[in-house]
Parts: C-alpha cells; sequence; structure tokens
C-alpha cells in the first residue's frame, strides 16, 4: 500500500520514470513473502490449514494471523516470528530502488518528509501508511465533508479497501473523494444496502480495468467482458457488501441487501450528493460510488 502512494508521488516529481517504477514494484512483490508461505516455511502451517485461512478470510474481516490464532493453527509466539521475517515495505522499497541506482539512501529519506508535508500527515498517520494501517490512512485522505454518514462511508471504503488488497491487488491507492451529481462510466456494477440505513454501493470503471479485476478475483483469464466475468465483478461486490452488513450487525444497525446489478454505458444521476472514490491499482483504475 505505501509503495502505491509514495510510488505515484516520486513518479509525479519527475524522480522515476513509469517504467522503472513498474519494475521496482514488480520485484518488491516478489521479496514480500504472504503470511501463509512465511508460515508453511517456517513449518507451523500446511497447505490446507493455509487454504483454509484464506477462505476464512473471504467470510471475516480479519487478518490471516488472527484468524490461524483462532483455530489454533498459530501461537502468538509463532505469528510474531514470521511478522519479523516480513520487511517493512518502505524498506523494502527503498532498497529496491537503492539497487537499481533510481535514489540514494539520504534522497529517500528526504523525499519522504517532503511527501509527509506535502500531504499534511501527522506522525501517526505517515506512520500507519508505512505499516500498512489501512483504517487510519482512509480517514486521513477522505472526510466526506464531514457528513451525517461520514464515519460510515470511511468504515466502508476501510473494508473494500482491505478485500482489495486480499483478493485482487495489493500495489492500490486511493485520492480524496469528490461530490457528484452526476456521472458516466463504460461499466457499472451497482447494489443497494437497505434497512435501518441506506445506501448506493457501485464499482465503475472501463473494460480493460474490470476484465482484470474480475480474473484477479475469480483466477481465470477473461478477455471480454462476458456474462462470467461481470458474475464476478458482481460476487465481489456482494461478499465485500456482505462482510459490510456483518460488521454494521455486530454494533447493532441490521442492513440487507438487494441483487447486484450491472449497466453498460451507464449514466448516473441524482438529485441527492453522492461521492465517487478513485481507486488505482497497478493495472488500472476503477472508481468506487457511494450515495444514499
Amino acid at each position: 500500500m505505501f509503495s502505491a502512494f509514495f510510488g505515484n508521488y516520486i513518479l509525479n516529481k519527475g524522480l522515476v520514470s513509469a517504467e522503472d517504477l513498474s519494475s521496482v514494484l514488480k520485484n518488491q512483490k516478489e521479496v514480500r513473502l504472504k503470511l501463509g508461505v512465511l508460515a508453511i516455511n517456517s513449518g507451523f502451517m500446511n497447505a490446507t490449514q493455509v487454504q483454509e485461512i484464506h477462505e476464512l478470510q473471504a467470510l471475516k474481516d480479519k487478518r490471516f494471523g488472527e484468524l490461524a490464532i483462532e483455530k489454533n493453527y498459530l501461537s502468538q509466539e509463532q505469528l510474531d516470528l514470521i511478522l519479523q521475517q516480513q520487511k517493512s515495505e518502505h524498506l523494502i522499497l527503498a532498497q529496491a530502488l537503492i539497487d537499481e541506482n533510481l535514489m540514494s539512501m539520504s534522497t529517500f529519506e528526504k523525499e519522504l518528509l517532503e511527501y509527509k508535508a506535502a500531504h499534511s500527515l501527522t506522525d501517526e498517520q505517515f506512520d500507519a501508511l508505512k505499516d500498512g494501517n489501512v483504517d487510519i490512512v482512509v480517514n486521513a485522505f477522505l472526510s466526506f465533508d464531514d457528513t451525517e454518514l461520514a464515519h460510515v462511508y470511511r468504515e466502508y471504503v476501510s473494508l473494500i479497501f482491505k478485500n482489495i488488497i486480499r483478493f485482487i491487488d495489493s500495489d492500490v491507492r486511493i485520492e480524496e473523494a469528490q461530490t457528484i451529481t452526476s456521472m458516466q462510466s463504460p461499466f457499472m456494477f451497482t447494489q443497494k444496502i437497505t434497512g435501518e440505513m441506506e445506501m448506493i454501493t457501485s464499482i465503475a470503471g472501463d473494460s480493460e480495468t474490470l476484465i482484470a479485476f474480475a480474473g484477479k478475483y475469480a483466477d481465470e483469464a477473461f478477455t471480454e467482458m462476458d456474462d462470467y466475468a461481470k458474475d464476478s465483478i458482481g460476487e465481489f461486490l456482494n461478499l465485500h457488501n456482505g462482510l459490510f452488513t456483518v460488521n454494521m450487525s455486530n454494533i447493532g444497525v441490521e442492513l440487507d441487501l438487494t441483487v447486484q446489478t450491472n449497466q453498460e454505458n451507464a449514466t448516473l444521476k441524482a438529485d441527492k450528493i453522492f461521492y465517487r472514490i478513485p481507486f488505482y491499482l497497478s493495472f488500472g483504475e476503477f472508481d468506487l460510488v457511494l450515495g444514499l
């Protein structure tokens, strides 16, 4: 996550080329092993147990380590040991930039400070970005004009951010939410949340990005926006919204979901304000649209 935010910053400053940044991010991803791989390599878990935890993550908003401890597959001490094997993302990025002769350590440290100042981040927020703490990062980047439901919107975005990291792409970043009353999109996938609170949720974007999105979620090689690709995106939205309703139920807010729909060459027009949150992935951009 940090690499996506900071990488875009140094790209826009002209410190690296798009090609060099893409190469660095690809190499970095290969270095940063997932906890499941580390748990197997350490002899703490087997492949079947790791797969079970990955499947549970599709049902519960919890990290790999939390679920593994709950299932008694890992102890806290074992989790701490494998977490220590995962280098900090910002240090891996720094090492990759240095190894490719794209930046010195002193320049990297200087740019870190300038990035922090440019985005008015507190020490806590900046540390959260480096550590991959999605909740604090979302609160730092998204205000939603401090509307009555701002905290709900932030909870929603935090959860979908985590689910994208888990199921789609770890190189993801967001930008400030934009207020809109209308928008057009080549494809739009929508599901309404009803009950004690109502909200419209949509994923919108171009075919190339959303076909890749669908393929990563379904672990299939889609080449066109056919029914299978559409179903995959709809299933992701439904899974995410299902997790969101469970989280809301846990704090006493009961919600339901309508059947998800999709539109081609979609136009959104509304009397009330909607929020458009741009999500940038390693393979393209899509918009998350939220409104009442």
